[in-house]
């Protein structure tokens, strides 16, 4: 199953909210890992965010020229992401409100 999150950010804000939101999960207090990343602190990067005991991962990527963030939330045999991709919305909400403009969710 795959879930895919779009978050627009306000053009206001300049930089990746990939960035900001990895290195938050780095400081180990959102309860989500970063399990890996490619290319860090540059404009098209991407990373691998789970937490442990909830199924799936979300792959983060940031498209700078369009100020997006999108998430795709993934798991296998059978489980569902939406616990995981639950904990990273309400992070988002939590920390992050102010830069964002809309989030849309779709099933992929």
């Amino acid at each position: 199953m795959q879930i895919v999150v779009t978050v627009i950010c306000k053009p206001k804000y300049s930089g990746s909210l990939r960035d900001i939101i990895i290195s938050d999960l780095e400081k180990g207090r959102h309860e989500l890992n970063v399990d890996l990343e490619k290319k860090p602190g540059r404009p098209n990067g991407w990373a691998k965010v789970s937490a442990e005991g909830l199924p799936g991962k979300l792959n983060i990527s940031w498209e700078a020229a369009a100020k997006t963030l999108i998430v795709r939330a993934i798991a296998k045999r059978g489980n569902n992401p939406h616990e995981l991709l639950g904990r990273f919305l309400s992070y988002l909400m939590q920390k992050r409100r102010h830069r964002i403009s809309s989030i849309l969710i779709r099933p992929s």
